[in-house]
């Protein structure tokens, strides 16, 4: 077995190394180049996907998607995928009666109807179910319908445990309906598990596909295939069983096919049929015509007693881990064996890589490109990868512009000194806010202008209205009457009305400036005894007056009348 495992996975290898690119021309394809991208297939499970990288899909639980599109592997692997449920779709199958049923499926997809996959390796594929239900389970596809699988290989091991009655366990699909099988390769430890006694089970295994009806054409097959069946096994190293649906028409092919298969199993059940076959297990009234089929080897391990046959003998298995890491060409992996019976499987692989290290570097220039070579440390292999030019590196100073004079943008290399320059253009003026430069009179426009804000130059200027001229409409003179002694003075207030009067402008006359005199700003001054008008005229005419009134005091009036004051007046 360790012989065909090498073998399979040097053929995978070769489909890594030499990818075929089968893209039909004009048709568009989504790239897929991570695990997270697959989330594209189930938004559109009729649309065309390429795969662009190999993908880790990580070990962890993957749901089956149904797809009824074109998947174009490029050659690319998907890695250690686990599959430990079925999908959520069903679709009808049926047994050796062509009974039908209703089942569920597991598998990279669920349901392929109508689907194309082309060019996809799987390595380390685990689709380990355990259910109830009517079940098949292949690598690729649990349920295909009308869809074709070309050159596609899987190395995987697919488990099956079922309670219910109609199941399957295939190598790359678990039941088939009228697909095709072209130039794949399947390596697959194949094994089904019968966990209820007192129910007939009708259970199919095949290193292809487990039953139903399809060509399988110029494929190879590497089965390890193990089935505990309380009812009735259809082992097969290519075909579990092969049947046509109910007045279907038409005969499947089997041929060009290389077979090494080595298959156990128990049937526990009232009328044993025990049907095992290096290529179709059952061959229902000649349903598939195998031709030019190569039987490299076959083993048939039959008990006729319930017994532990999974590989796993031991419950539970003790396992010892040695990890094998992978070099140019072949996968590295950990090989997981059991320390009571031996059993040993691989599981977390990682893909052939060169260890590859800087060799040695040509620097780039500002116009010719360098380059790296890189040398593996396992073969020696070189790769060269090449550095673009490095290109100029410019470093920029400005010649700064002005409002009305161009600037520049001096670019010079620091690593060669090539220059050049870019022009800037003037910044142009930038208008600062209205100012007011000449204020306006009644009757006469002001005016106000703009200048740069930048250099300060005037750049436009308007006018300013005239002021309105408003008349007067009166004058309010207080008081309306003084009464001062000699040599007293008082203060006249004048308002104008109305209070926006244009002109504002008032005049102080005395009727009789040798009794009371009146200054501009409406002080009156005492000067003998006597009475005296004091006429306020505002600027259109209007007047108010105040009468001023003049006496002596007491003192006064002893000291002129009395003491002759008056002799010594003028």
């Amino acid at each position: 077995m360790k012989r065909i495992v090498s073998g399979l996975l040097c053929c995978l290898v070769l489909l890594l190394l030499c990818p075929a690119l089968s893209l039909a021309e004009g048709e568009s394809f989504t790239p897929i180049a991570t695990r997270a991208d697959w989330a594209l297939l189930q938004a559109n499970p009729e649309g065309n996907f390429a795969l662009m990288a190999d993908i880790d899909m990580g070990g962890e639980p993957w749901t089956p998607l149904p797809f009824s599109g074109k998947l174009e592997g490029n050659g690319h692997t998907l890695y250690n995928l686990r599959v430990s449920a079925p999908g959520p779709h069903t679709a009808t199958t049926y047994d050796g009666n062509r009974k039908q049923y209703e089942t569920v499926f597991g598998g990279l997809f669920s349901v392929a109807d109508h689907a194309q996959v082309r060019n996809l390796n799987l390595v380390n594929a685990v689709i380990e179910i355990e259910t109830d239900q009517h079940c098949f389970i292949g690598t690729l596809a649990g349920y295909a319908a009308s869809s074709a699988f070309e050159n596609c290989a899987v190395q995987a091991r697919n488990h099956l445990t079922l309670t219910s009655v109609n199941a399957g366990v295939g190598g790359l699909a678990g039941f088939s309906l009228d697909s095709s099988f072209i130039g794949c390769r399947a390596d697959t430890e194949l094994t089904f598990t019968d966990a209820n006694k007192n129910k007939l089970c009708e259970a199919f295994l095949g290193g292809i596909y487990s039953s139903g009806c399809g060509d399988v054409r110029n494929c190879a097959v590497r089965l390890r295939g193990f089935a505990e069946v309380y009812g009735y096994i259809h082992s097969g190293g290519v075909i579990g069983m092969a049947k046509l649906p109910r007045g279907a028409r038409g005969v499947s092919q089997l041929t060009g096919t290389e077979v090494e298969a080595e298959i156990s199993f128990f049937e526990i059940t009232p009328s044993r049929r025990a049907y095992c076959d290096a290529l179709v297990g059952e061959n229902l009234a000649g349903d598939c015509r195998t031709t030019r089929n190569t039987i490299l080897s076959f083993q048939r391990h039959e008990s006729r007693t319930a017994t532990r046959l999974a590989p796993e003998l031991c419950e539970p298995p003790r396992y010892r881990e040695e990890v094998a890491p992978g070099t140019c060409t072949a996968w590295g992996y950990t090989t997981f064996t059991c320390e009571s019976c031996g059993y040993s499987y691989r599981d977390f692989y990682t893909p052939p890589q060169h260890q590859e290290a800087v060799d040695s570097v040509t620097d780039p220039t500002c116009t010719q490109a360098g380059e790296t070579v890189y040398r593996c440390a396992l073969c020696g292999q070189t790769r060269r990868e090449q550095i673009p030019p490095a290109s100029h590196r410019y470093e920029e100073s400005v010649l700064a512009p002005t409002c009305t004079q161009a600037g520049a943008a001096i670019y010079t290399c620091a690593r060669c000194g090539d220059s050049y320059q870019e022009p800037i253009p003037p910044t142009g003026h930038t208008p600062g806010p209205w100012t007011e430069t000449k204020a306006p009179q009644v009757n006469q426009a002001g005016e106000e202008q703009r200048f740069c804000q930048t250099c300060g130059q005037a750049l436009e200027s308007r006018p300013i209205d005239a002021l309105p001229y408003t008349p007067t409409e009166g004058v309010v003179l207080t008081p309306d009457a003084l009464s001062l002694t000699v040599g007293q003075a008082a203060r006249l207030t004048a308002r104008v009305l109305p209070a926006d009067a244009s002109d504002t402008e008032v005049r102080f006359t005395s009727s009789d400036a040798a009794v009371a005199s009146v200054l501009p700003d409406g002080t009156v001054q005492a000067l003998r005894p006597g009475t005296a008008a004091i006429t306020c005229t505002a600027a259109d005419g209007q007047q108010s007056a105040c009468l001023v009134t003049v006496a002596y005091s007491p003192w006064q009036w002893i000291r002129h009348y009395i003491l002759f004051g008056w002799l010594l007046e003028d």
